[in-house]
């Protein structure tokens, strides 16, 4: 059926090899995050979930507007405030051509709000006013989201778990959610580097991409599991070997699903907005991630030594 042959039986210990490597970089990561990084927790959480203000505003330039770099922007803005503990956890950003600045601090009062815009027309200004554009989350709401998309998550793995314990047996239901578990904590493993690093931050769309990320890798292996179940059927007696056909055969069907998946992916990723950006990578990562645990890792673990 397919040119592909794996031979999972000899490999078995290098993809448990690889996959054991990977989760535990995920987990210094989650550890390092949590205990040697300013937001002291297993990732950086973005806005929607801790509250605070973002506000983006264009300069009024006559020609090309100044290039002014935003750390000394800041250190401007320090001669101007009394809110020093603001300007600490302030991010801000020039873009377009230096024309369009997008700031984003902690939760501020209208009054703060209005200081710190007023500050900022001092260093850049004149500001366009009428291009103004603000979003604010207060701490409480961001509480209750993070609390929600936590909520969503594990009920999600719940129905999840049920689905696959009544579907399968015991063994290999197990098995399905050990791959499901690996490939949502490597993901988040992932995130937190990006985060440590790169001080990217997650949001409510990570949430939802987890929720797919979850269902995608079940649906994958679910799949192959049920090849493996049918054929077991019929020749019960080669058991590995029937389980190394059963992943063979299930491969073209498994990696075409995955590629055209992929590709409007990788068109948000090159082509789509920046507020799609890491939503995209986040999901991308998760399908290869998925494609791999399901076609091999899941697989492995039915291997008889």
């Amino acid at each position: 059926m397919t040119s592909f042959s794996f031979n999972l039986i000899k490999n078995k210990n290098k993809i448990f090899g690889f996959s054991s490597f990977l989760i535990l970089l995920s987990l210094i990561g989650i550890l390092y995050s949590t205990f040697n990084t300013s937001f002291k927790k297993p990732i950086n959480l973005g806005m929607d979930f801790i509250g605070g203000n973002e506000l983006r505003i264009e300069r009024s330039c006559k020609e090309e507007c100044e290039n002014i770099s935003p750390d000394l922007v800041i250190e401007k803005l320090r001669t101007f405030s009394n809110n020093k503990n603001l300007l600490n956890n302030i991010k801000l950003q020039i873009q377009n051509n230096n024309s369009l600045i997008s700031i984003r601090t902690p939760y501020l009062t209208i009054e703060e709000s209005n200081d710190l815009i007023s500050n900022v027309d001092k260093i850049l200004g004149p500001l366009n006013y009428d291009s103004k554009n603000s979003r604010i989350i207060g701490p409480k709401l961001g509480k209750k989201l993070l609390t929600n998309c936590a909520t969503s998550l594990l009920v999600s793995l719940f129905a999840i778990s049920l689905y696959i314990s009544i579907r399968f047996d015991k063994k290999y239901a197990l098995f399905a959610l050990l791959a499901l578990f690996h490939d949502l904590f490597i993901v988040f493993g992932i995130f937190s580097w990006l985060g440590v690093l790169l001080s990217i931050e997650v949001n409510s769309l990570f949430a939802v991409s987890l929720l797919t990320i979850a269902g995608y890798s079940v649906n994958d292996t679910v799949v192959i599991f049920d090849r493996i179940r049918e054929n077991l059927k019929k020749d019960s007696d080669n058991y590995n070997k029937i389980i190394q056909i059963s992943v063979n055969e299930s491969f073209r069907r498994t990696f075409f699903t995955s590629i055209t998946t992929l590709i409007p992916l990788l068109t948000l990723i090159i082509f789509g907005s920046y507020s799609l950006f890491w939503f995209s990578v986040s999901l991308t990562l998760g399908i290869l991630i998925g494609s791999y645990s399901s076609i091999l890792l899941a697989p492995s673990f039915l291997i008889k030594d």
